[in-house]
């Protein structure tokens, strides 16, 4: 095969090309665009050398202690705000106009965005249920976490402040956590354009008894116990920031429960933009160094004594992912990646055992260090 159609088939959009499929030409095809490509082998040491050679690791960490001053509101809405004065009225609006029984308040973080979104805020400060801080630009992570630097609610969710809750929203959320004592319940949501118009959806099953499995890595569309966040907070200077939802507060959570309600409006601005803005770029590589800085903070909560779960399928599914947003940017960081990985993964879950059969192959090449089944079973798990 040229080499110019090997370029241009890895790039074809995984979940298009997956759509139309079956297995064995899942595997023809893979086979198809790797001919040609073999693994590079190195140590360890320059392995990490050759990451951060391209992009440095932040060495940001998602431990923190954050101080809970009081739980008199029920619930504590944290709106990180950057380049939305489009959006962000209707945004905020669909909060306020919520009709519930429980009490609330919005955290919104004017996170030095340099359009009008500061100037609408303020329109906003002399309701009492709105709190605005002002900061330096210090991205979502950073925005996120001031808002939790002083919790006041017994539980918090998150809003992306292009999007919007729909009516009820808050009433279901918090019924289901009271309900069922849950410690995360996440809603469902739908997908809508910038005009407003609903494009598709993704719907929970009413589930008492969650599995980790079960939940979405995004922090929004949630409420989390309060107390969660207690010693966690968003790892600061990566992208992927949101891997601690999956790695951090689900494994911590005792009780997860999810609901058919549509709790959430997900604005779809550009789809595909997130994903070509990933492919090939060399900070594309975070997603590795932020897996890799979980698994320390694990390790540091465990420490504190904290109770953890975290199932060995969920760090597999979550190596699949890193190579699905890595492999652009060529073999020799790909193997990188590769090598650290597998340190890592017998690091860290050497006793290990599997319970679901999809991600046999995907262990074993870990273990036994072999390429092309970990790119194979990434590239299609």
């Amino acid at each position: 095969m040229k080499k110019s159609t090997f370029l241009r088939l890895r790039r074809i959009n995984k979940g298009l090309l997956l759509l139309h499929c079956g297995s064995w030409i899942q595997n023809l095809l893979f086979e198809l665009f790797s001919k040609g490509e073999s693994f590079i082998p190195m140590s360890i040491e320059k392995s990490d050398k050759i990451l951060a050679e391209k992009y440095c690791d932040a060495k940001s960490s998602a431990i923190r202690n954050n101080k809970i001053v009081s739980q008199d509101i029920d619930l504590q809405i944290i709106i990180p705000v950057y380049k939305t004065e489009r959006f962000l009225r209707k945004c905020i609006d669909s909060v306020l106009n919520q009709k519930t029984q429980y009490s609330f308040k919005i955290a919104v973080v004017n996170d030095g965005s340099p359009d009008r979104s500061g100037e609408i805020l303020r329109e906003y400060e002399s309701d009492d249920r709105v709190i605005v801080y002002t900061q330096e630009n210090k991205g979502l992570s950073g925005a996120r976490n001031t808002a939790l630097e002083e919790i006041f609610a017994k539980y918090i969710t998150f809003i992306d402040s292009d999007d919007q809750l729909p009516q009820g929203s808050i009433e279901a959320m918090l019924d289901a956590a009271i309900r069922y004592n849950a410690d995360i319940v996440q809603g469902s949501y739908e997908n809508v354009t910038m005009e407003g118009k609903k494009t598709s959806s993704c719907i929970c099953k009413l589930n008492s008894n969650a599995t980790p499995p079960e939940m979405k890595g995004f922090p929004w569309g949630k409420v989390y116990k309060s107390e969660i966040f207690k010693n966690i907070c968003f790892p600061e200077k990566y992208w992927f920031e949101d891997t601690n939802g999956a790695m951090l507060l689900v494994p911590i959570a005792k009780r997860l429960v999810t609901i058919p309600s549509i709790v959430y409006y997900y604005t779809t601005t550009n789809p595909g933009s997130i994903t070509n803005s990933i492919y090939g770029n060399p900070k594309s590589i975070d997603t590795f160094y932020v897996t890799r800085a979980m698994l320390d903070d694990q390790q540091k909560l465990k420490d504190k004594g904290i109770d953890f779960y975290y199932p060995v399928e969920m760090m597999l599914n979550q190596i699949s992912i890193n190579w699905q947003r890595t492999f652009a940017l060529g073999l020799e960081y790909e193997s990188a990646i590769f090598i650290l990985t597998c340190d890592l993964y017998n690091k860290y879950f050497s006793e290990s055992s599997l319970s679901d059969s999809r991600y046999l192959n995907l262990n074993k090449s870990l273990r036994n260090k072999d390429f092309n089944i970990y790119r194979r079973e990434c590239a299609f798990l």
